[in-house]
């Protein structure tokens, strides 16, 4: 029983120091800056909670009668103003969160609201693009506003997305975003 016993143990061991070994590194590398601004949305002080609120129009439910039909599209702007450090560059970086859905819309959090609709952040500031939220490629590719004169505004938009035949109902979203200076 005792060599049965220490074969097993010597099989486990082997075993598990095959596991354990290493199957490549990951090197993570970032920057504390200095630049630091106050936040504006719509012209209002941000806020984390309860956040601002932006209003889209009231729509007919047949606008968003098949999967991929947006329409309701609403401008805003998030502005930062008293900018500290040196002049520079600066965007919104949406964060993925439970609000957001794997396509990176963000999902309808109304209670029994409307149903096949989404929202879709864009970025308008020439080329109308779809944000893709929680997404890293924002880092490259949303507009990066140039900080001048200690202050920025970083123009984005939001509209309804369908993703099938719309049903009538409120529609309520969030999303939570950093100012990603450069």
């Amino acid at each position: 029983m005792k060599k049965i016993l220490l074969s097993s143990l010597v099989v486990s061991a082997s075993v598990f120091a095959l596991s354990a070994q290493a199957s490549g590194r990951i090197n993570f590398d970032g920057e504390v800056v200095a630049q630091t601004c106050n936040v504006t949305v719509n012209g209002e002080a941000a806020s984390l909670t309860p956040g601002t609120n932006v209003s889209l129009p009231h729509v007919t439910q047949g606008a968003l009668g098949n999967a991929g039909d947006v329409t309701g599209e609403t401008r805003f702007t998030i502005g930062l103003r008293n900018c500290l450090a040196t002049p520079g560059t600066a965007a919104a970086f949406f964060e993925q969160g439970t609000t957001v859905d794997v396509s990176g819309r963000l999902k309808n959090m109304a209670a029994g609201g409307a149903g096949n609709v989404q929202l879709q952040l864009l970025d308008v500031d020439g080329s109308n693009a779809v944000i893709n939220v929680g997404d890293a490629s924002q880092r490259t590719s949303n507009f990066h506003g140039s900080i001048t004169g200690g202050a920025a505004d970083l123009p984005y938009g939001v509209r309804y997305y369908a993703t099938g035949a719309s049903t009538a109902g409120l529609v309520t979203s969030s999303v939570t975003y950093t100012i990603d200076y450069q």
